[in-house]
């Protein structure tokens, strides 16, 4: 071999992992759960993103539904082979602090489905399936409406999708089932 080629290879296996946007997406909801029961982090990167604030201890009981919760997100993980490194400080989640500010903890799903080019009117995103949460994103004529996460079963009538905007998540939420087809430029998924 050449020392340039040696060179080259030495420089791949030491460069630093990349995470994985779906994998970091699947540890935060699952971690999320346990961060709501009052789970005591340890790792550099459940410390980081959760900060232990209010934390009761490791034994903790998770909300109902919560345990088929984790072992759906646990599921996924393993189909996507993912294997996140807690040393470091920083995940790869879209709109991260937006997530925290869900009443209710949802995580990305394999496969997602929308309703491009939305030509109705102005549509309020609720941050859980309450008619009494607050608002927290707006879908607006042109935006792409995505489903593409899953959460614990909610009330009948709710679903939960992100808004794009240019290629890009500008924000999601919880909305009473009135998007209708007919207004959608066109369906993806």
């Amino acid at each position: 071999m050449t020392r340039r080629l040696i060179s080259a290879l030495l420089a791949v296996f030491a460069a630093p992992l990349h995470a994985d946007p779906y994998c970091d997406d699947l540890w935060f909801a699952r971690n999320q759960l346990y961060d709501r029961a009052g789970y005591c982090f340890s790792s550099a990167l459940g410390q980081a993103v959760f900060d232990n604030a209010g934390c009761t201890g490791t034994d903790v009981t998770l909300e109902p539904g919560g345990e088929e919760m984790v072992a759906a997100i646990k599921a996924a993980e393993a189909r996507a082979d993912c294997s996140v490194d807690t040393t470091r400080e920083r995940l790869e989640v879209e709109n991260l602090e937006l997530r925290l500010r869900l009443d209710q903890v949802v995580y990305r799903a394999e496969d997602a489905s929308g309703c491009l080019g939305w030509t109705g009117g102005p549509l309020t995103l609720l941050a859980g399936p309450d008619e009494n949460s607050l608002p927290i994103a707006w879908i607006e004529n042109g935006d792409d409406i995505i489903w593409q996460y899953e959460s614990l079963p909610w009330p009948e009538g709710w679903t939960f999708v992100s808004i794009f905007r240019d290629g890009m998540e500008t924000g999601f939420g919880w909305r009473i089932s009135d998007i209708y087809a007919g207004l959608c430029t066109s369906l993806a998924g």
